[in-house]
């Protein structure tokens, strides 16, 4: 069985792109902001990681992941940070969050996903 990899961004091409880098070795969902990431939690969908944008409709990355950061059932579900915004602009509570900024180098961002899984 395959882990599990959920991306949140709202902009479609990222969302396609990332889903591409990473569908041969897990299985992706994709929510387009907070909200529908929210929705798949609730339904008890438990991904393996999250991937998440900071910059969205909605609810933004940064109080979806800090709703996850702050509660018991998704806190141990690692996050990494795809963003345009340098890790040292986000909210201290997200800064032992993994930050990739954007542009990425996909190797970088495979391996990176590799490690964080394997722990």
């Amino acid at each position: 069985m395959k882990n599990t990899i959920l991306i949140v961004d709202d902009d479609e091409v990222m969302i396609l792109l990332l889903k591409k880098l990473f569908e041969k070795k897990y299985d992706v969902l994709t929510a387009s902001d907070g909200v529908e990431a929210m929705y798949f939690l609730s339904k008890g969908i438990m991904p393996d990681l999250i991937i998440s944008d900071i910059l969205m409709e909605n609810i933004s990355g940064y109080e979806f992941i800090k709703h996850l950061i702050t509660s018991t059932i998704y806190k141990k579900i690692p996050v990494i940070v795809v963003s345009s915004i340098p890790a040292s602009d986000l909210p201290v509570e997200l800064r032992s969050i993994q930050v990739i900024n954007k542009p990425f180098d996909p190797i970088i961002l495979k391996k990176t996903v590799d490690a964080t899984i394997q722990n």
